[in-house]
């Protein structure tokens, strides 16, 4: 017997005036998958990653999430229902500590009590390294630091689906490979993760399926390797040229 897909993308489409960044997407994510998307600069990830989440209206086509209609939501209505989302530049509250941005999240989930958010947050602060800054201001976070800080407040969510949009930029290689652990464990734990990244070593290195963009199209799907040697991806990264 086949099982529905946890996140489904039907003929999805957007354009920005006369440009079409997406052009009839069609993808399904099993529950549990951890799914590398890859793609030239221009090619419709953040675009994609934006629709997910509510922070973009789709022109076109639908997303379920198990089997519930979810485009046209917005980014905090999907956060009640499962979808967390980390940015290409680190977004955290610089004014509130490290310990009331875990909280921000946390307390607009239906049921939620502060005592039991502020246990819950100082246990994610303490997988994260970041427990001795619970009472830190933000904005004296490094780069690395606040990164991770956005990794707990998705964790804050109990997320169905993490939606990771190049957050191994900038950062160290040990901070990257504790990012990687991280990751995994959350996938360990069935988290759906669809991961943007340009470090090719973090996709391949993570992912068991990589999907490929290019111009608003899905060009290959498959096993990383598989992917990796498509002459469509290698035409779309390198040319004409390169690719022969």
């Amino acid at each position: 017997m086949t099982t529905a897909p946890q996140l489904e993308i039907r003929d999805l489409v957007k354009t920005f005036g006369g440009v079409q960044a997406l052009r009839g997407i069609n993808l399904q994510f099993a529950q549990g998958e951890l799914v590398g998307l890859i793609g030239p600069n221009g090619s419709g990830k953040t675009t994609l990653l934006n629709i997910i989440g509510g922070y973009y209206a789709a022109t076109g086509g639908e997303i379920l999430l198990d089997g519930m209609r979810c485009n046209g939501r917005s980014p905090v209505e999907l956060a009640r229902i499962g979808i967390g989302r980390s940015f290409q530049v680190t977004k955290v509250f610089k004014r509130l500590s490290v310990l009331e941005n875990m909280l921000v999240g946390a307390l607009a989930l239906p049921g939620s009590s502060r005592r039991e958010a502020e246990e819950r947050a100082m246990a994610v602060l303490g997988s994260l390294q970041l427990m001795r800054l619970a009472h830190q201001p933000a904005s004296g976070l490094s780069g690395g630091q606040a990164k991770l800080l956005e990794f707990g407040r998705i964790m804050m969510l109990h997320p169905k689906i993490v939606l990771l949009d190049e957050p191994f930029g900038g950062v160290h290689p040990d901070l990257k490979r504790f990012m990687y652990d991280r990751i995994r464990e959350w996938n360990a734990g069935g988290v759906t993760i669809i991961l943007v990244s340009h470090d090719m070593g973090s996709i391949f290195g993570l992912c068991q399926r990589v999907v490929a963009l290019s111009y608003g199209d899905v060009i290959a799907d498959g096993l990383p390797e598989a992917v990796k040697a498509d002459p469509a991806v290698l035409e779309a990264y390198l040319g004409d040229h390169h690719a022969a």
